[in-house]
């Protein structure tokens, strides 16, 4: 125990020893190293002293040039802006300019098309070349927009030109279909509206219109003495030219008028039977009526002859004065004489009987007359019907853009209807007369029977 103790005390000792050596060197080492951190400092600072007042003025010089350019740069971007402002200008401007450019350019389309369809037939030979050339700019995609542009005007500027021309007439070569339909050169006279054609065989003269169905101008043929005055006027520039003030509208007119046949040939098969009916009531009553008006009715003179020679017991001539008078009333006085000395029922009885005769008779074949006012409008209601169906099968064909093929099945609809209620209409009136008429008759033999039958003295 005691010999450790010992060692650790010369162990601990030795170390004191040693530390303090150390110490000594370290303490020597570090007033040399903070000597010349101190002399190295000293000479910083003398450096930094040297330099400072030349950084200080350079940094003054460095800090004006910063102003400065930070001026240019506010100002350029004010220049900037500026610039900018405008140019967003000139874009709207351009913007604009070019709108107007797009709506002048549909304008100009609309005035062509409209330019087109409103000339004259006769002038598309004049006019056909710069209008297509003027349509066909929107397919040329070579062509710059001032070019296509300057197309359009120049129809604009042919359409003043026109009109100043035609102000005065104006005459220009060509061709158009004769009335043969027969294509012929020769000259045309526009004088406004109305254009005149004079044929180089000095034979065809006339009106230029529009034929159905054909592109080309027709030449209507006015006359002989129109045509001589349009000849004359081709071939001099001066003259008399005939002028249709209507413009047209006479000579369509004109045209739409047919004979009564044309007219009941576009009825079709329905409107002969409705015809046949009218023909068969309309003699039916002609025969009624002459039938009808030719029963001589009894006269009061020749009643009371009757009478008379009745009550004179002369019966047979009384029974010859009776069959003198002809028709159903002679029938009626005859019964009446051969039953004078029978009771008056008997006698009422046999007149009675006489007139029940007498009424199927008169009344005949005036019902057929009342089944044919019943029956036409029925046969015109079914050409109605057969009408629209050749309609619809004629739409399914050819659709619904030529009125002209449907006008043949409109026809067969509407004329067969007009033609029922022109049957049926005065078949009625014509049969309320004739039954009119025939009562009348009746009324009469009724009223001789009644004054027979008072005026004569037979035994009860």
């Amino acid at each position: 125990m005691k010999k450790v103790f010992w060692l650790s005390y010369l162990f601990l000792t030795a170390a004191v020893t040693l530390s303090g050596q150390d110490f000594q060197g370290a303490s020597s080492s570090s007033q040399r190293d903070l000597n010349a951190a101190n002399s190295k400092l000293d000479q910083a600072r003398s450096k930094i002293a040297d330099e400072r007042i030349p950084l200080s003025n350079e940094r003054s010089s460095l800090m004006g040039r910063v102003m400065s350019l930070r001026r240019e740069m506010e100002q350029a971007s004010r220049v900037r802006d500026n610039k900018s402002v405008d140019l967003q200008g000139l874009e709207q401007e351009i913007k604009k300019r070019e709108d107007e450019v797009s709506y002048l350019k549909s304008l100009m389309g609309d005035y062509i098309q409209r330019f087109e369809t409103q000339i004259h037939i006769s002038e598309d030979q004049l006019y056909d070349e710069i209008i297509k050339s003027a349509i066909s700019t929107a397919d040329e995609t070579s062509l710059s927009e001032e070019d296509k542009l300057l197309r359009q005007v120049s129809v604009v500027d042919t359409s003043l030109e026109r009109i100043q021309e035609l102000a005065g007439g104006r005459i220009f070569e060509g061709h158009a279909l004769s009335p043969e339909k027969v294509q012929e050169e020769g000259t045309f006279t526009l004088v406004g509206p109305i254009a005149l054609f004079s044929g180089n065989n000095g034979t065809t003269a006339g009106e230029i219109i529009l034929k159905h169905g054909s592109a080309e101008p027709y030449v209507y043929a006015l006359g002989e003495e129109a045509g001589a005055a349009i000849r004359q006027v081709s071939a001099n520039g001066t003259g008399s030219i005939p002028v249709d003030p209507t413009l047209g509208s006479a000579r369509l007119v004109e045209q739409t008028k047919e004979t009564f046949w044309e007219h009941v040939q576009k009825g079709g098969v329905v409107i002969y039977f409705i015809l046949g009916l009218a023909g068969l009531a309309l003699l039916i009553a002609l025969f009624k009526w002459i039938e009808i008006s030719g029963v001589r009715r009894a006269r009061p003179e020749d009643l009371h002859d009757i009478l008379d020679l009745l009550r004179n017991n002369d019966s047979e001539e009384a029974l010859a004065r009776a069959k003198k008078i002809k028709g159903p009333v002679g029938l009626l006085l005859t019964d009446a004489v051969n039953n004078a000395g029978e009771s008056k029922d008997l006698l009422e009885e046999v007149l009675y009987e006489r007139l029940l005769q007498t009424q199927p008779k008169l009344e005949r074949l005036i019902p057929f007359i009342a089944v044919v006012a019943a029956t036409a409008p029925l046969l015109g209601l079914l050409g109605t019907v057969t009408g629209m169906i050749k309609t619809f099968k004629l739409i399914t064909v050819f659709g619904t853009g030529d009125a002209r093929s449907l006008s043949s099945g409109i026809s067969e609809a509407l004329i067969t209807t007009e033609f029922g209620l022109f049957v049926a209409i005065p078949s009625l009136i014509i049969h309320a007369l004739l039954l009119r008429k025939t009562k009348g008759v009746l009324a009469s033999m009724e009223q001789t029977a009644v004054a027979f039958k008072n005026g004569l003295e037979t035994k009860i």
